[in-house]
């Protein structure tokens, strides 16, 4: 039977298990006397080691099995967990990691032998008996027909739930031939490679072994539930439960691209459609129309994953800091149950990291100086997420030393980043910390201090189309806050037109729309701003930012009053079109392009249209 196939599998379920082995290991950390996150790290390592033989990859089941007898040891008490101990067993993950990685690549690993050899010798310095979980007794060898008994009937059960149950129903097979001769097999081969194959498995087995042999025997595979030494029961009724089956995440890609050119296509078939005034033609484009919206949405839903499977990775990267810095950290996260597009929350991992390294190595005192400003000696670290509209909010929070607005000023003025001013607001202190190279470490770190962590952050934010934001009080700490929306590849979006072109604003940061009345204009630090029910709104005129020369003679100025978070702005245009939902189309932005163009669409008559950036408009 060929494994190559699920490779991609072992390679997605071993990174799921090295997640939990890791979060177990940060919760046994927290809790030396706890049982509960040593097992479920013996049970994610022994499943590892199972998936790792029944694929081939030996220097992964090799590594696995060594952690397991340590684990063993701890488990059953012959080694206390020591510091010592936890930081080698972090270590070992991370060897496992980069094996799993490599064999999936069709290489080996080559495991660091000083970690082989602490291993073994951790694990052999007790005078105990070491349990060797999930070894099995020597393979005896295969035997001739005319030397065995009859035939006895064997019904195995994979683990609802298992990881490549095909092919650990086809190492059961290859366990049982070792043990005799195997005959009347069900199902067939062929089908232990379907995705529905429910983990079920019979065949009959000549053998002078006992059932005691052969049940240790075949349960050395992993995740086998049940064994049975019977026929199985005809025409039973086995209850079907709903079903999940692992799809690559480019087909969801290619998928959302192909109801993204739908979607430009409904467009246009309404668009003719009203210009015909067929009745059989409009009802055709209205169904069309549903029909589009409707798998639009399913495509989305389906796409759609809790940041959670993000902020799992996070404990171990502030645990570890810590450790670098001699500090005490708490971590704590909270939200992870929002969802996100898949292709966002692939891309918000790596400005995140930035966030909380500079969190750990700026914003968190180090215990004595924490102790002396009247906080308790452990800081904390707070990674949340919450829903806002159609859009969703993720804060980096510190209850640090906070932001020396009066040390960034100055040395802002120095580098010329600020015009002349006496303090920094929010909105000018995030603009100046994401100054590529600006920072105000006193010396370099292997955590931070070259000032690309901020601009990192931001680039990437503005990327997908979010904004990133500060909020920061001296000795008190700080949050970051980074908004992006639930989804980039289909908006629905407010045209608007200026200079004779049309531009399309996503309409998650309209607020609303009201008409420009010269009686309401006035000004806020010398510039330009609309007195709306009583709240002054800085003014962006559209046409001008443009700097179009084509003559309007409009005598309505519509105005679109943009939000983002607590801050507007309001757009004055020359008209707003209507609405329509649009495909963010990528393409590369030449040189010198306004920053606040944040994307490209095709209308519903097949003209482009650039897409504004509500962000870089505030």
């Amino acid at each position: 039977m060929d494994l190559s196939k699920y490779a991609a599998l072992f390679v997605t379920e071993s990174r799921e298990h090295l997640k939990t082995c890791n979060s177990s290991l940060l919760a046994w950390e927290a809790e030396p006397s706890s049982l509960e996150p040593v097992d479920r790290l013996f049970r994610s390592m022994h499943t590892i080691k199972g998936m790792a033989a029944t694929m081939g990859y030996e220097a992964v089941a090799d590594l696995a099995h060594r952690i397991e007898n340590l684990l063993d040891l701890l488990r059953q008490r012959h080694r206390q967990a020591e510091p010592a101990i936890f930081q080698l067993l972090f270590r070992a993950i991370d060897g496992l990691a980069t094996a799993v990685e490599a064999a999936a690549g069709g290489s080996d690993a080559a495991i660091e032998p000083e970690l082989i050899r602490e291993l073994d010798a951790v694990s052999t310095s007790t005078q105990q008996p070491v349990a060797q979980v999930g070894t099995t007794a020597e393979p005896t060898p295969t035997r001739r027909a005319s030397d065995l008994p009859l035939s006895r009937p064997v019904q195995v059960t994979i683990r609802q739930g298992a990881a490549m149950r095909g092919a650990r129903a086809a190492l059961v097979l290859r366990r049982a031939e070792r043990l005799g001769v195997v005959a009347g097999i069900r199902p067939p081969l062929a089908e232990l490679e379907r995705d529905d194959f429910d983990g079920r498995l019979f065949f009959r087995l000549q053998t002078r072994e006992s059932d005691a042999k052969i049940t240790e025997a075949l349960s050395g595979v992993g995740d086998v539930a049940a064994i049975r030494f019977e026929e199985p029961v005809s025409g039973s009724e086995r209850r079907v439960a709903g079903r999940q089956i692992r799809v690559d995440l480019q087909r969801l890609d290619l998928l959302m691209k192909q109801v993204g050119e739908l979607v430009v296509a409904k467009n246009r078939l309404g668009a003719l459609s009203a210009e015909s005034g067929d009745p059989i033609l409009l009802e055709v484009s209205e169904r069309i129309s549903r029909l589009v919206a409707a798998m639009q949405a399913e495509v989305i839903a389906s796409r759609m994953t809790p940041v959670g499977e993000v902020f799992e990775r996070f404990p171990r990267l502030v645990r570890d800091l810590s450790r670098d810095l001699g500090k005490q950290i708490r971590f704590d996260v909270e939200g992870g149950e929002i969802e996100l597009d898949r292709s966002i929350l692939d891309e918000i991992g790596e400005p995140l990291v930035h966030l909380i390294r500079n969190a750990a190595d700026h914003g968190i005192e180090p215990p004595q100086d924490r102790i002396a400003a009247g906080k308790p000696a452990q800081g904390r670290i707070l990674l949340s997420a919450n829903r806002e509209r159609n859009t969703v909010a993720i804060r980096v929070t510190d209850d640090g030393r906070g932001i020396d607005r009066d040390k960034i000023l100055e040395k802002a003025r120095r580098e010329g980043a600020v015009p002349e001013t006496d303090s920094l607001t929010d909105d000018m202190l995030v603009r100046v910390l994401a100054r590529p190279g600006f920072s105000t470490a006193e010396q370099v770190s292997g955590v931070s201090g070259r000032g690309v962590g901020v601009d990192v952050a931001m680039t990437r934010v503005r990327a997908l189309g979010g904004t990133l934001e500060v909020r920061s009080e001296l000795g008190r700490g700080s949050t970051f806050l980074i908004r992006v929306p639930l989804t980039l590849a289909i908006v629905r979006a407010l045209l608007t037109e200026a200079g004779g072109e049309r531009y399309a604003v996503p309409l998650v940061y309209v607020a609303e729309t009201v008409e420009f009345d010269h009686r309401a204009v006035t000004a806020i630090r010398d510039r330009e701003a609309l007195v709306v029910r009583d709240e002054v709104i800085p003014t962006v005129h559209l046409r001008a930012l443009v700097a179009s020369r084509a003559s309007s003679t409009a005598t309505r100025r519509p105005t679109v009053i943009l939000e983002v978070g607590d801050r507007r702005t309001a757009l004055v245009v020359d008209a707003l079109v209507g609405q329509q939902d649009i495909v963010v189309e990528p393409f590369d932005a030449p040189r010198g392009l306004p920053p606040y163009v944040g994307g490209a669409t095709i209308l519903a008559d097949g003209a482009p249209a650039l897409i504004l950036d509500a962000a870089a408009l505030l």
